[in-house]
Formats: C-alpha cells, structure tokens, sequence
C-alpha cells in the first residue's frame, strides 16, 4: 500500500507495457512479503516486526525520494492530516498482518481488494461526495463478495476476518485523507512520513503490549501475534526481517514508477492480479487450496471494483489507485 504521484507533463516517456509488468512485480514481490510475514508470526509480535520492517525500508525510501524530488519532495503540509494518516496507514498494515497470521492467503488478499468498496462508501461522509446508484449497487455486491468469502467456511466470526475487514476499511480512510494533501507534496513524500508513523506507533504499541504481560489470554494465533513480548529475532528471523524491509522499499519504488510512466486508468486494473498472486503464494507455499466459495466472491469483489474504477474513469479526472492512492497529486512546487 504504497502511494504515487503523476510526473510532470512531458517529463517521463509513456510507457504502458512497462508499468503494466512493474506494477504485476511490484504486487508479486509484496506476497512473497505476505509469505515472510506469516513465517514471522509465530515468534515475533505484529508490532515489533512492524517496527523493523519500517526501519529498513524508510532509509530506502527516503534515498528514492530525495533522488527523484530533492529536498523539495520532504515538504511537509498539514503535518496534522500527516499523522493521523501515519496512523491509519500504521491500522491498516497492522490489522492486514494479523489476519494473514490466521486466514488462508487468498481470502486476506481478496478482503484487502475490496478496499474501493469501502473508499467509495466513505467518500460520502468524509468528503461529501456523491455517488450514484450504480457505484452504491456495486459496493453492495463487493461487500456480498466478502461474505461469500467467509461464510461459507465458517469463518464469518473468526478475528482474524475482523481484522481483514478492519483493514480494509482503515485503508480506505488513509486513502481519503490523502485527497486532503493535494497542494506541495508529492506521494513518495507521503509514503516516507507514513514509514515514520509506522516506526512512530508500532514503537507506541511496542510500549504497551512488548512486555508480554497479555501474552497466552488467547490461542488464537492472530491475538497471539498481537499480545506476545518483543524478543531479540534469531539470526535466521534478521535475515527474513531485512527482506521484508528491502521488499517494502523496491515493491514501492515499482509501484510508483508504474504510475510515473502511464496513464492511472491503463494501470489501476492491472492491481487486480495482487489476488492471483496472493492465491498462488498460499498455494505453494502452504498448500491452500481455495474452495468455489472464495472463487465466486472474488469475482465479485472484483467485479465491481473494475466497475467502480471505470465510473471514475468516466467522471472524473482519474480513477483512484487500489495501492497508491496519491497518485494524481502534482509535482512538488520550486522552492
């Protein structure tokens, strides 16, 4: 869940064919991290590993921003709106992680696609826009998508589907918040400060539930993942720590160059295959074979996402980008 910023007019070649394959990379290293992830869950807790995943990627981050804007891309502009969105960022990745810790990959990663479903709904209420009839069916449909994910298999009640569904929807409102921060920065810029909230209130977390006081109130592996001690990672852990920190920082260099060299509206639906890879990486990787069920709300869910995006497209200047959601923001102003 990264953000992108649209290049300047005439400044990067159009290219669709190669933000098309960098987006699919992008998204396809990020479930090898989904992978990595879940390895992670059953020895270190979700902020701990939250923490250090955002201590490597930022210094990666913060290399690509200030060699693709300057200092010019560090610009700060309502440093109110910046955190709380750190916050919700930090939500979303950490609720997202907990689920994964619990439910088959295929099913986390087809929630966490629904999450136009929950940008359009809120859209009215925190921004006052409005939306028709149509888009209002499709969320319907989408979120009837959910359900058919989870019912089915009993899991409708289980945690970690609140988890999936709590990050979702915390996505969408950092994904809102983004709109507020149209005039002097750029999305590389946004995505750093959002690392340092990741750092910020994992840390915070970290002071609250790192001393392992709650750990063993729950079998349950995702309440386990959020209530157990901090603990210094084994060596083999460091290694899987730092790839995860590496894969954050270049899946996001990707991501954004994808929407730097093309049109939103070529590459958005191309965001889609995130579930064909997530269905794969749990495939090989732990032998999840998704049942009919998820097949059929996946298609759903991701149904009436395309037509969400196509409504965009049609009515206004852009569709908003499932994984990168400030990329219509424009370049940074000369100081």
């Amino acid at each position: 869940m990264a953000v992108t910023v649209a290049p300047s007019a005439g400044s990067v070649e159009n290219s669709p064919v190669l933000s098309v394959f960098l987006l699919c990379f992008g998204l396809l290293i990020f479930s090898i991290q989904d992978v990595i992830v879940r390895s992670l869950s059953g020895t270190l807790p979700v902020h701990e590993l939250v923490f250090l995943r955002g201590g490597i990627a930022l210094w990666l981050m913060a290399a690509f921003v200030y060699w693709r804007y300057g200092k010019a891309g560090f610009r700060i502009v309502r440093p109110g709106i910046i955190v709380l969105r750190g916050f919700f960022g930090f939500s979303c990745f950490t609720f997202y992680y907990l689920a994964i810790a619990r439910l088959p990959l295929a099913d986390a990663v087809t929630i966490g696609f629904s999450s136009p479903l929950f940008i359009c709904a809120l859209s009215v209420p925190m921004l006052g826009e409005r939306v028709g009839w149509r888009r209002w069916t499709a969320v319907l449909i989408g979120f009837a998508g959910v359900i058919v994910v989870v019912g089915p298999s009993g899991h409708l009640l289980d945690p970690a589907v609140l988890f999936a569904i709590a990050g979702t929807a915390t996505y969408a409102v950092q994904t809102l918040l983004t709109r507020l921060l149209r005039d002097g920065m750029v999305g590389p810029g946004i995505a750093f400060y959002q690392m340092v909230g990741f750092i910020a209130f994992a840390g915070l977390m970290g002071l609250l539930l790192g001393h392992g006081g709650f750990e063993g109130v729950s079998s349950h592996p995702s309440l386990q993942f959020l209530l157990r001690a901090w603990v210094v990672p084994a060596w083999t852990d460091v290694r899987l720590i730092l790839a995860i920190g590496f894969i954050a920082a270049a899946g996001f260099i990707m991501l954004a160059t994808a929407y730097a060299r093309s049109d939103a509206s070529v590459v958005a639906p191309f965001e889609y295959s995130g579930v064909l890879w997530g269905t794969l990486a749990g495939w090989i990787f732990f032998s999840e074979v998704p049942g009919i069920w998820t097949y059929i709300g996946a298609s759903l869910i991701v149904g009436s996402g395309l037509f969400i995006l196509s409504r965009e497209i049609r009515w206004t200047r852009g569709p908003r980008s499932l994984r990168n959601p400030a990329h219509s923001l424009a370049e940074p102003k000369s100081p």
